[in-house]
């Protein structure tokens, strides 16, 4: 029996996770090397629909998914004084389609369960350098051992070290002009809904359940990139960006988190803009290649897509280059249309400018809801039909 190809793919999220099953049945290896000790839980809801969802069905991971799977009814969102703006329902926004809200580490957890006997995954560990030559790829990894693969596979986020070692597009970070924190804390707080939003100039808190008496809160707030050196998990960062909101939900929350010692999950809304995400025989997938940023709701679906079309390409193909190119052909274009909607998105539930706030909010009040509604069926109607053609 002839030796199986290997890959080496740096990062165990979703892309990465992902990537390694689907290769697997394209007859290929992997080692997924991971810097933490272990898959991070938690994260924020992430959302699976149209070729996400078939994806993770062909996965056989449907039941398992649907198992740990939420089912919000609604999000209210207020102003700052407490006055609602706007009631979504979930099943008006989703218009029929059939999709899955899952914390990203529910998700996470079932790759890493799912991955066949062909993985093998090292955690605490890093790339610490790799040579490409034209049939293989030679890396050593922080721990001294030396991999010979024949695909390099970055799938290590939107600081991707891969990318940084390969690519030379210094301005291929796109900055939206927002930070977000992203924690849970313990307790059972009321808040009238599922889901409860609060939006001021320049912010927006989001506070929605989880299971086991859990509470999640997200946090989004202007910032132009002078404090991008604060992202390191500070809990201070959180507190001062919600300073001057007299919202005591949001207050009574940060509370509970602090006391409990917490660290939350600090970043940029931050997308990634490539004019290609392959050279030679590394390639970039998920945030590495192409952050869609929290705003479009579809970032670790397209890193299932993209994973997909990866390990088909290559089934198809044992011509590593041609699979690169055409994974890349046939996801681009979607790709490019939802990283417009998170500016739009941005744009549209977090203004920047108080002129801006206060007409946003006008016109939520003097809109229909079937308009609204249809702007956000008609938004995802689409974004499926372009990932199907």
């Amino acid at each position: 029996m002839a030796e199986r190809p290997k890959a080496l793919i740096v990062g165990a999220g979703i892309a990465g996770l992902a990537a390694a099953w689907w290769l697997d049945k394209a007859g290929w290896s992997s080692v997924i090397i991971e810097k933490a000790p272990g898959i991070r839980d938690g994260g924020y809801i992430v959302s699976l629909s149209g070729p996400c969802r078939d994806t993770v069905e062909r996965m056989d991971l449907g039941p398992r998914l649907s198992e740990v799977s939420y089912k919000f009814d609604e999000n209210v969102l207020s102003d700052v004084h407490g006055r609602r703006l706007l009631r979504l329902r979930y099943k008006d926004v989703h218009g029929g389609v059939d999709s899955l809200a899952l914390c990203r580490g529910d998700l996470a957890r079932a790759l890493l369960d799912a991955l066949p006997t062909s993985v093998d995954i090292r955690f605490d560990e890093t790339l610490e350098d790799a040579v490409l030559r034209d049939d293989k790829v030679t890396a050593t990894l922080k721990s001294g051992t030396v991999i010979e693969a024949d695909l390099l596979i970055g799938a290590d986020g939107i600081r991707s070290f891969t990318r940084d070692r390969f690519w030379k597009e210094a301005d291929c970070l796109e900055h939206l002009g927002y930070m977000y924190g992203v924690y849970d804390v313990e307790g059972n707080t009321e808040l009238g809904s599922d889901c409860v939003s609060f939006n001021s100039p320049g912010h927006l808190d989001v506070l929605y359940r989880l299971r086991n008496d859990r509470l999640a809160a997200l946090h989004i707030w202007r910032d132009d990139g002078v404090k991008l050196h604060d992202r390191q998990g500070k809990p201070r960062v959180i507190r001062d960006a919600t300073a001057g909101r007299n919202i005591t939900l949001i207050k009574d929350v940060l509370d509970r988190a602090e006391k409990t010692g917490y660290t939350p999950l600090i970043d940029s809304l931050t997308m990634v803009d490539l004019q290609s995400w392959s050279q030679g025989r590394v390639v970039l997938l998920g945030d590495a290649a192409h952050c869609l940023t929290l705003m479009s709701g579809q970032g670790a679906g397209m890193a299932l897509v993209s994973a997909e079309i990866l390990g088909k390409e290559l089934m198809r193909t044992s011509d590593v280059a041609e699979a690169l190119a055409s994974h890349e052909r046939k996801l681009r274009p979607v790709i490019e249309r939802l990283q417009d909607r998170s500016r739009r998105m941005a744009a549209m539930y977090i203004p920047k400018s108080t002129f801006s706030y206060y007409l946003r909010n006008l016109l939520l009040k003097i809109m229909p809801y079937s308009w609204i509604v249809s702007w956000h069926v008609n938004s995802t109607k689409s974004e499926i039909e372009l990932m199907q053609s």
